[in-house]
């Protein structure tokens, strides 16, 4: 059974190398195994989302209608893998050997754990198909971009700019545990607020800050050549790429500002005036 698995790995392997390494996709023959696992790991967790949630809080989720559910069964798994990346991330940040070379720079662990990460963007970029009348368009282009970036990202190329392009899955933590409170009716608390707020300053230091700043260090780079040995399309990908991320958070950020207008500035009478004029 092993034996034939192992087989089959390789015939698979071989086929991928195979279609993918003249495209500079190297990573796809490596890591397909890894990132099938990942994603079947978050489509479980998603699953067992619904039993867990009933079971430990069953007064809250039990109250909840079909789409309430779905929405935080898709909340908790998002939450799930933002802190994973958060943790993997903040770690080689902080670590700092891949910013020595920032075209070049290359750690084969790091590696391993971006095709870990891309099983998520892969079950993300399926559930934004499937209820893309929930989604959208920006976010259907959002997960489409970070599934492609990834794959460049496990072919040796790159590695440093997958952390300013995924440390804001640190403010995303905040926004996933914002989701859950709100559906668990929790809207009006302080922790609410508080995890608003700083939901709210982490957009604008990691997104509209750090990640802005590095899409244009490598935008600079690439203007003036500066590319090592990375294939130059793909180094203009992450060009673009930094630049939609910048614009599509600029977008966002307008919902925050008016999100975090009627979280933290109105007061509950104010809040209740409003919603009844919209009545």
């Amino acid at each position: 059974m092993i034996e034939t698995l192992c087989t089959w790995k390789s015939v698979v392997d071989d086929a991928l190398h195979e279609i993918f390494d003249p495209l500079h996709l190297p990573g796809v023959g490596k890591y397909w195994h890894v990132m099938l696992a990942s994603y079947l790991v978050f489509y479980m967790i998603k699953l067992g989302s619904r039993p867990v949630s009933q079971m430990v809080l069953p007064r809250i989720y039990g109250q909840f209608d079909a789409k309430t559910k779905q929405d935080w069964d898709v909340a908790v798994t998002a939450l799930i893998h933002t802190v994973f990346d958060s943790v993997v991330i903040g770690w080689y940040l902080f670590e700092g050997s891949l910013a020595t070379d920032r075209m070049d720079g290359y750690n084969e662990t790091f590696e391993f754990l971006l095709a870990v990460m891309q099983g998520y963007y892969i079950w993300d970029l399926v559930i934004c198909v499937t209820s893309y009348s929930v989604y959208g368009l920006p976010y259907l282009i959002h997960a489409g971009l970070g599934v492609l970036g990834l794959l460049i990202l496990t072919s040796r190329q790159l590695q440093f700019y997958a952390i300013p392009y995924l440390l804001p899955e640190v403010s995303s933590v905040f926004l996933n545990i914002r989701h859950l409170l709100k559906y668990a009716g929790k809207s009006g608390s302080l922790a609410y607020k508080v995890n608003f707020a700083v939901f709210t300053v982490a957009f604008v230091v990691i997104r509209l800050g750090y990640e802005a700043y590095y899409s244009y260090v490598l935008a600079v780079d690439v203007y003036n050549g500066d590319v090592g040995n990375v294939y130059k399309p793909f180094a203009m990908y992450f060009t673009a790429l930094g630049v939609t991320l910048t614009c599509l958070n600029v977008m966002w950020f307008r919902e925050v500002l008016v999100a975090a207008y009627y979280t933290l500035a109105k007061s509950p009478k104010s809040k209740t005036a409003e919603s009844k004029k919209t009545q």
